[in-house]
């Protein structure tokens, strides 16, 4: 029997026009870094959690890096 480890086609399919559209804006106007939408889910994530900024980064790799140096390690 094959069990899937993660299988996310029916989240997908319910959004699938949403990310076609995204992707195709940012591909469109060339703003792969720093464009508009970075700018809105970085104020959203911010929003979300109650601070003042929030930063987006290449990687959770990146994430956890800028983490630790901030608390000084």
């Amino acid at each position: 029997m094959n069990v899937p480890i993660i299988n996310l086609r029916r989240q997908y399919n319910s959004i699938r026009e949403d990310i076609h559209t995204a992707i195709g804006e940012v591909l469109e106007n060339q703003n792969f870094i720093l464009g508009r939408q970075v700018r809105e889910v970085e104020e959203d994530i911010a929003s979300y959690i109650g601070v003042d900024f929030g930063i987006g980064v290449a990687s959770g790799t990146d994430a956890l890096l800028l983490a630790l140096k901030g608390g000084g390690i």
